[in-house]
Parts: C-alpha cells; sequence; structure tokens
C-alpha cells in the first residue's frame, strides 16, 4: 500500500533556501521516486522548525535493495539508511534518525512504514551520544586554535559556532533533553541553566544566517 505526501504539505514550508532546492524535492517526488525502491522520505532540520532562516534542505530516504543513485543540489543534504538497518541505528542512538522521528515531517511512505517506526519509537527515542558530540566540539576547537593562528576571521566565527553547538548538545543530552534545530538551542540551555553557553552561542548565531 502506497502512503504519499500531498502538495500542501510542502506549500507550508516557508523556509526553502532556494527555489532550485524546493523545485527538486517537488519533482522527486513526484517524478523520481518511482524509479528507486524507497520506504520513507522525510524532510527534517531547521527547514521544519519556526525559525527564520535555514541554508539547506535536509532530507531522510529509506530504501529496500539497491542503493538509489540521486543527485539533489548543494543546498540539499540527503541522508540514505538501508531499511535494514534502520532499527538498529535508532536503538544506538542515531541523531539523524532521532531527529526526524522527534521533529521531521514525513513526505513519502511505503505501507505506513515510517508511521509505524515512529509509533514504535517515539515515546522511548535513545538520546544521541553526548561524547560524540564532545568530540566534534573538540575537533572543532583543534581547528580553531589553527584558524587563530591564521587571522581567517570568517572561518574562526564557523569554527567557533561548530563548536559551542556541539557543546550545548552535549550539555542537552546529557540533561535527557534532545537537542532541537541549532537556532533553538540557546532557548533550550538557558532552560536548563546554560546561561552563558547560550549567550555566546545566541550572539554568534545573530551575526549569519545559520540552520
Amino acid at each position: 500500500m502506497l502512503n504519499t505526501t500531498t502538495p500542501s504539505i510542502l506549500e507550508k514550508i516557508q523556509n526553502w533556501p532556494s527555489a532550485e532546492s524546493k523545485e527538486w524535492v517537488e519533482t522527486f517526488l513526484e517524478k523520481d521516486i518511482s524509479r528507486c525502491e524507497i520506504s520513507a522520505v522525510v524532510i527534517f532540520g531547521s527547514i521544519v522548525r519556526n525559525v527564520r532562516y535555514c541554508a539547506d534542505v535536509d532530507l531522510l530516504i529509506i530504501y529496500s535493495g539497491k542503493k538509489p543513485k540521486i543527485y539533489p543540489p548543494m543546498d540539499v543534504d540527503v541522508r540514505m539508511y538501508e531499511e535494514g538497518a534502520v532499527e538498529g541505528l535508532i536503538r544506538d542512538g542515531s541523531e539523524v534518525l532521532g531527529w526526524a522521528i522527534q521533529f521531521g515531517i514525513l513526505l513519502y511512505e511505503q505501507n505506513f512504514y515510517w508511521n509505524d517506526i515512529s509509533r514504535r519509537w517515539k515515546n522511548h527515542l535513545p538520546l544521541p551520544s553526548p561524547v560524540e558530540a564532545e568530540k566534534r566540539a573538540e575537533r572543532a576547537r583543534l581547528l580553531l586554535e589553527d584558524l587563530e593562528k591564521i587571522g581567517d576571521e570568517d572561518a574562526i566565527n564557523e569554527q567557533l559556532t561548530t563548536m559551542l553547538t556541539q557543546l550545548g548538545r552535549a550539555n542537552l543530552i546529557r540533561s535527557g533533553i534532545f537537542p532541537a534545530s541549532r537556532p533553538e538551542l540557546p532557548d533550550q540551555l538557558r532552560e536548563i541553566g546554560e546561561t552563558k553557553l547560550a549567550n555566546k552561542l545566541s550572539k554568534l548565531l545573530s551575526m549569519r544566517k545559520v540552520t
């Protein structure tokens, strides 16, 4: 049984980073998807949250059989997982799959695949690993030290934002809270008393348009 999206779902999304990204997603769902063995397509990330701006479209594709060959534009970030591996990844705390279940919007599914996954996992969804977030923060810190020697201000701010984002996510996860999209992190951090980190991240995010 096929269960698919209606155009009205996509029309409600206001934060498309470009006309090209919107057109590609629409074309993929309406025409190209029939060439692939796809179980579900979920749109997630800042584009489906109540934030002012997003730089790209996050799209989750679950497939069976042969991995689809698709060629999205630069501002469409596609994450593909084979159907048989999905539940194990969720059990292990996959941030992408967890985020898609928690906050994503279903665009397409076969045989109610994604609805079944969401129903069984949403109320006891494992949190992502705080250790992995801390490792990403440390990698950003080390790169930041190198960039400070060069003096590239834009690159410095980018890595500082990445570092603080990952530290914020680690703190939220350790507090039992699933991190929302990046623009929402400062408010989440204030709720757990991490005001200093929240203010630093908020200041950096206000200086640039981010996802």
